[in-house]
């Protein structure tokens, strides 16, 4: 009972209206500059991997599909899979970089990327938040902008590589092809980011 009363009167109401506020800015944004939109939701998914503000991006995208606007969630769930995919890349590319944990972790993220499960990239945060997060949240960016310069739509709720079946485009061939590029290509930028701020955290210990 304590706990529940902490959550709903102490937590509760300023979690809400956080989350009011974030949703109200996005909404300003429809219709404005698409790709700055899109990379702005990239950054909220990636920014707490599921919590709060991952949150009020997915309310916005849900809000907007409800009113027929189906950019904002088909960027989200291309987005989901980026930072997932970056724990992959960089600890195959630079497996000397990172702990036995880490490259553990690396070995499944990919897997859970494509189930657009973000969370699964939450322990590899850990140790460095800042160093993984901005990496996280750059390729993100990238990934929710070139998608919404395309201007694909999804109106399924849902995430991950099951989504690519049921864009919205005048070209499908070509949606599906920016959609799961625009993921990977984040998660590129990400990777190397990784990569370089792991390589300068190591430095400078030494």
């Amino acid at each position: 009972m304590i706990v529940g009363v902490v959550l709903l009167v102490i937590l509760g109401k300023p979690i809400a209206a956080l989350n009011t506020a974030l949703i109200d800015v996005l909404t300003s944004m429809s219709g404005g500059n698409a790709a700055l939109l899109g990379a702005i939701i990239g950054i909220m998914v990636s920014f707490d991997l599921g919590g709060t503000v991952n949150k009020a991006a997915y309310a916005f995208c849900v809000a907007a599909m409800a009113e027929g606007v189906l950019m904002p969630y088909c960027a989200f769930a291309s987005i989901k899979m980026v930072s997932a995919f970056s724990c992959t890349i960089a600890t195959k590319l630079k497996k000397e970089l990172f702990t036995e944990e880490e490259q553990e972790i690396g070995n499944s993220t990919w897997l859970l990327g494509l189930a657009g499960i973000t969370e699964g990239a939450i322990p590899f945060t850990m140790s460095d938040p800042i160093r993984v997060i901005i990496p996280f949240c750059t390729g993100s960016a990238i990934c929710g902008a070139i998608v919404a310069m395309f201007n694909i739509g999804l109106d399924v709720p849902g995430a991950g590589i099951f989504s690519l079946f049921v864009l919205k485009a005048d070209s499908l061939p070509l949606a599906m092809a920016v959609w799961f590029g625009a993921a990977v290509i984040g998660a590129i930028v990400s990777s190397v980011l990784l990569i370089v701020l792991r390589q300068q955290k190591l430095a400078k210990n030494k």
